[in-house]
């Protein structure tokens, strides 16, 4: 697994590169938490996206496209599609 994250505006971006259980490629996954200000730092985030296997569990050939997806796609949902996030 190989992780990064990432700010974008109000919202906190995780993703991730799994490898496949087939050993055949990577996954890409997202979270995406929206970062609540004035909250105690326990309650500093809730979660308001995520997707384990983002473009239906494609296979990508190495971890660092998979997290370029990831991203892309993370931060198209917070920019462009604001009605998928729950928060």
């Amino acid at each position: 697994m190989q992780f990064e994250e990432c700010r974008e505006g109000d919202y906190r971006i995780f993703v991730g590169a799994v490898e496949s259980a087939r050993g055949d490629g990577w996954l890409a996954a997202v979270v995406v938490h929206r970062v609540l200000d004035g909250a105690s730092a326990a309650q500093c985030q809730r979660e308001a996206w995520r997707d384990d296997s983002l473009a239906c569990g494609y296979r990508w050939p190495s971890p660092s496209d998979a997290i370029q997806y990831a991203l892309s796609r993370a931060r198209e949902v917070v920019r462009r599609r604001p009605h998928l996030l729950t928060c």
